[in-house]
């Protein structure tokens, strides 16, 4: 019995726990991780009674999960530097559990949006009747808590798969680094950003459960999947310099190292750039050009251009990670990859500048007037509880007046024709009305302009981070890259999740054209702004790249017996 375990576990250790196998692990947890945390944001919109709608509850949220990356970043990847395999697998069963115990609070109520005729009939197209009664959610602030408790773990589950995963591949195998870190940063902004479109109708329905029960076992399953992996395999390249007492003294070194902290800059620059203006795509779209999206027209969908968005982005990825793999036998030298990453970002605020300058002849919405919107007197008596359902644009024919919703158009009757919505009697107008904006036709092609240049502003940013990471792992002591990705994800966390993700909050606040209850509805055309700004985000994240690569990297230490030397 003892042989045939014996030769089991061989046979487990040769053909099943490789260096190939742990990074297709890492990638599946990653991506399990990033859609878990996408479909929390979405059950605390619908715990917030909003359904699709962001509120300010949850920028707060994520101000807070950036100040716990900050506080916490460092210490994630100095925790368990020495068994990294169980310093993920820790995070990761954490998180499990943790969103394994937000099952324990079901929701009281389907979370579904009702979009309300005038006088407080519901279109059944996107909501069922049914489902929407009142009812007082008992479970309310122990499931919030756990929410936010799941989203932390997970922002602090990756940068465990960043500090612990992908040092542990590039210790083995560093001529492969960017192949690793490539394929990583394809998933977190492809399948990432798309997560919670994709999630969306899921979160709202009465079995939202089935999802966030197969995102949280999975979790677990690839916690106990890196328990198995040995601490080292063939192939280790690292002499550890080992310091248990103290992770103030590693930290130092991170501060004083001024290519770590200048690139750390610009990928905190970058980052908030993308992620600032992704934050804010839906309402540059609907302010910009009208079109319906959180209801998804069937004449708007983005479903495919996000399938074809994913495509393009590993595609692009896949040049720099071919580009500088397997040419050197530690990988791509740290001021190369800086300047490569600094060049890219230059061509991100190009495409940043391009999704600014878009924009289509929207016509007039009916109440909005100087950039501030106000119920049109039409439709006053309507009662319109629009905060529940945000911009879903109606066109009264013989007017061509674009309205907000049915209800603010004071609509009363509808009929569904396969999905395309006819209005009747219409208080703010004696014919007919339509689904979507009267000069949808032509916006069309602006639009599908500004989806082709999103989709490559994305691409490029994903190989800017895909260079710019490589010299956090390139500019220091192979013992250090853990601790130096900790300091580094700290950074960014303070610098973008927190002081970024606050300046863009503050530019929609300024924006803003329709707000009730905390929610803004609906931005004027000044939105473009955001789009300004990450262009210039853009174009210093590059400056601080270039800067970076103007400092050499940190001289690697050799082991003698029991001397360290230093190798210059």
């Amino acid at each position: 019995m003892v042989k045939v375990i014996a030769k089991g576990w061989f046979l487990l250790r040769k053909y099943i726990l490789t260096i190939p196998r742990f990074d297709l692990f890492l990638q599946g947890a990653l991506l399990i991780v990033v859609f878990l945390e996408s479909y929390v944001f979405l059950l605390l919109r619908r715990s917030a009674g909003t359904g699709y709608l962001r509120t300010i509850n949850e920028d707060w949220v994520q101000l807070g999960v950036g100040g716990a990356e900050f506080l916490l970043g460092a210490v994630v990847a100095w925790w368990g530097r020495g068994m990294r395999h169980f310093a993920l697998s820790g995070w990761l069963g954490a998180t499990a559990v943790s969103g394994l115990i937000v099952l324990a609070f079901p929701f009281a109520e389907s979370g579904r949006p009702p979009v309300e005729l005038c006088g407080g009939g519901i279109i059944s197209t996107y909501s069922d009747p049914q489902e929407n009664q009142s009812v007082e959610d008992e479970f309310l602030v122990p499931r919030t808590v756990f929410l936010i408790l799941t989203a932390v773990l997970c922002a602090l589950t990756k940068i465990s798969v960043w500090a612990h995963g992908i040092t542990y591949l590039d210790d083995h195998e560093p001529e492969s680094g960017p192949y690793f870190y490539g394929i990583l940063i394809s998933i977190r902004l492809s399948l990432g950003l798309s997560g919670q479109n994709w999630m969306r109708g899921v979160s709202v329905r009465d079995d939202w459960w089935e999802a966030h029960i197969s995102l949280a076992m999975l979790t677990l399953m690839f916690s106990i999947l890196f328990t198995l992996f040995p601490r080292r395999m063939d192939g280790y390249k690292e002499f550890e310099e080992k310091e248990y007492n103290c992770i103030l003294k590693p930290i130092g070194r991170m501060l004083r190292n001024k290519a770590v902290v200048f690139q750390t800059v610009a990928l905190a620059l970058l980052n908030t750039a993308l992620f600032g203006y992704v934050t804010h795509d839906t309402a540059t779209i609907q302010a910009k050009f009208h079109v319906e999206t959180l209801t998804q027209d069937p004449r708007t969908t983005r479903t495919i251009m996000d399938i074809f968005r994913s495509l393009v982005l590993i595609f692009f990825v896949t040049i720099f990670r071919m580009r500088f793999s397997v040419r050197r036998s530690d990988g791509v030298k740290s001021n190369t990859a800086s300047k490569v990453g600094g060049g890219v970002c230059v061509l991100v605020a190009v495409f940043f500048c391009v999704l600014a300058g878009l924009h289509c002849n929207t016509g007039v919405i009916d109440g909005l007037e100087h950039g501030q919107f106000q119920q049109p007197e039409c439709s006053s008596e309507c009662g319109c509880g629009s905060e529940r359902y945000g911009f879903v644009p109606v066109c009264i024919l013989n007017t061509s007046t674009t309205y907000f919703s049915p209800c603010h158009a004071g609509c009363q009757e509808y009929e569904d024709l396969n999905g395309f919505l006819l209005f009747d009697d219409c208080k703010c107008g004696p014919h007919r009305a339509v689904r979507g904006s009267c000069t949808l036709p032509e916006c069309w092609l602006p639009y599908s302009i500004y989806l082709v240049f999103f989709t490559l502003a994305l691409a490029a940013a994903a190989a800017s981070f895909l260079m710019q990471g490589m010299v956090i792992l390139r500019a220091v002591r192979r013992r250090d890259k853990p601790i130096a990705i900790g300091v580094s994800f700290a950074l960014i966390g303070l610098l973008s999740h927190v002081l970024g993700h606050f300046i863009y909050m503050i530019i929609s606040y300024y924006t803003c054209a329709y707000e009730k209850d905390g929610i803004c509805l609906l931005h004027n055309y000044f939105i473009w702004s955001i789009g300004a700004v990450s262009a210039g985000l853009s174009v210093l994240s590059g400056i601080f790249s270039f800067i970076a690569s103007r400092y050499p990297a940190a001289p690697e230490l050799l082991v003698t017996s029991d001397i360290y030397t230093d190798d210059r």
